[in-house]
């Protein structure tokens, strides 16, 4: 592909490559800008009627205007060949920003933030994620979350089956089993809450380093999501505040309705972290009015010839006059005595 063009897209270079196609950095030659291509994989759109379903979906999608989610901008078939056109954004995974290990918490909450922003806006629009996960999270350059192929787990089925990461059937939703709910597991219907459950699982990532469940084969990973209780974050990471412990346990309830019912629900709790964290921060040490003398006099000023402190800007106004008059008059006696 690389080297080719799709409608005005003239492809540069490989970016990615998954269940649900592989994702291209291309050109776009009539706007002259950087765009990510998804080209589907092939048979993923059996017929014409497939296809109107799909750009109807990618068009709902597209209306998504959100500074932590991915744009997308266009649905295209050429030459047998269907591909969507998304913004590009440069900058890594979190998952490869996880793999050097935990994030501190003020990071964590700012990320998950902004994450659970991005999943208000979309909710409100009906639209549920159904596949978030690190590896669908990009980091910007400047350090901001951006949610990628928001909806498309709806659209696109993963051909990659067989692995603890991508679970496929009749009746689960299609999405990476290590980050599912338990009810999008069971095939039952699915609404805002399965997203809900998945920042929890990322939160929960980003805190401790570790995924919420470790088991490897398919079948004990699913009996853990249905059946066991994670292990506390803070038992992994004793650094971590009660606070942020008891909200990402809170998402990850396996009853639906005993997590929390929005992503506004969690954003309230974020946004108090976020103020508490700032609210903790020590205040910068304050400059000494004078010096301490080894010697003082009666009032606790040392002899060097340093001038009394100017009264401080909250001081009360008559505590100002007080001291100015106490100053002049003190000042007439010294010059009498000098005269005498």
């Amino acid at each position: 592909m690389i080297g080719q063009t799709l409608g005005h897209y003239r492809i540069l270079e490989k970016v990615a490559a998954g269940g649900m196609g592989v994702v291209y950095r291309a050109r776009d030659e009539q706007l002259d800008r950087d765009v990510a291509v998804k080209v589907l994989p092939s048979g993923t759109l059996s017929d014409d009627t497939a296809r109107r379903h799909f750009r109807k979906e990618a068009m709902a999608l597209a209306k998504l205007n959100h500074p932590n989610i991915e744009t997308v901008y266009e649905f295209g078939t050429q030459d047998g060949t269907d591909f969507l056109v998304m913004e590009y954004v440069p900058g890594k995974t979190l998952a490869g920003r996880l793999s050097q290990g935990t994030l501190p918490e003020k990071e964590v909450v700012a990320l998950g933030t902004q994450i659970a922003a991005a999943l208000e806006e979309a909710h409100e629009r009906g639209i549920v994620h159904r596949d978030l996960k690190p590896a669908n999270i990009a980091i910007t350059e400047k350090g901001r979350a951006k949610i990628l192929d928001f909806g498309l787990a709806k659209l696109l089925r993963p051909v990659t089956e067989g692995t603890t990461d991508t679970l496929t059937d009749s009746q689960a939703a299609a999405g990476t089993l290590p980050y599912m709910p338990p009810e999008q597991l069971k095939g039952e219907p699915v609404d805002a809450r399965a997203d809900i459950y998945t920042i929890g699982a990322v939160l929960y990532e980003m805190a401790t380093g570790r995924r919420v469940f470790q088991e490897e084969q398919t079948s004990r990973l699913i009996d853990a999501i249905l059946h066991q209780p994670p292990v506390p974050p803070r038992a992994l990471n004793s650094r971590m505040s009660t606070e942020l412990e008891t909200s990402i346990l809170k998402c990850l309830d396996k009853d639906p309705d005993r997590r929390y019912q929005s992503a506004k629900e969690l954003l309230v709790d974020l946004h108090r972290l976020q103020s508490a964290s700032v609210g903790n921060v020590p205040l910068p040490a304050q400059v000494p009015l004078w010096t301490p003398g080894i010697r003082s006099n009666p009032d606790g000023f040392e002899h060097r010839g340093l001038a009394r402190p100017a009264a401080r800007s909250h001081s009360h106004p008559a505590d100002s006059i007080a001291g100015s008059t106490t100053l002049r008059e003190s000042h007439g006696r010294c010059r009498a005595g000098l005269f005498r």
